[in-house]
């Protein structure tokens, strides 16, 4: 893995799920069943919509909406709603940067769904030997059936 995977592929190319299988990853890359952003977004869209509503701008501007005259209203509540929109875009960062900080590479690692976390210029030799290592088991399976 050079970069990022989640979901289906992460579940698929497990280390944990395939004996035949060796993961690497490259250092710095990301491996969970889900993205953070994706679950900032839906997983813990709860946390990050009450996060926003807790928000100390959001919290003043819905007090002065509240305590407004009815002609300054409309327009405070305008800029309630813009307001809103680009704290939550924060709040979505927030929990996705807290999220891949605890679902990350090394975790992976840790669980063994990746084998080894290697550096990048170590990559080709890690795949020939890789290679190299499947064709040798390859023989030595083939070598232990009996003929039909």
């Amino acid at each position: 893995m050079i970069s990022r995977y989640h979901g289906g592929a992460f579940v698929v190319f497990s280390g944990v799920l395939n004996d035949n299988m060796e993961v690497i990853a490259v250092e710095g890359s990301f491996a969970s069943v889900i993205g953070g952003a994706p679950a900032a977004a839906v997983v813990f869209s709860r946390d990050v919509a009450s996060r926003t509503s807790q928000d100390p701008g959001i919290v003043a501007l819905d007090g002065a909406v509240a305590d407004a005259a009815e002609v300054d209203r409309p327009r405070l509540r305008v800029e309630l709603a813009e307001l809103r929109a680009a704290v939550l875009s924060g709040k979505v960062g927030q929990v996705a940067k807290e999220f891949e900080q605890i679902h990350n590479i090394g975790r992976a690692l840790a669980v063994g769904s990746v084998h080894a976390i290697i550096p990048a210029r170590e990559l080709r030799p890690y795949l020939i030997g890789a290679v190299e290592r499947g064709i040798s088991r390859t023989r030595s399976e083939t070598s232990t059936v009996a003929p039909p």
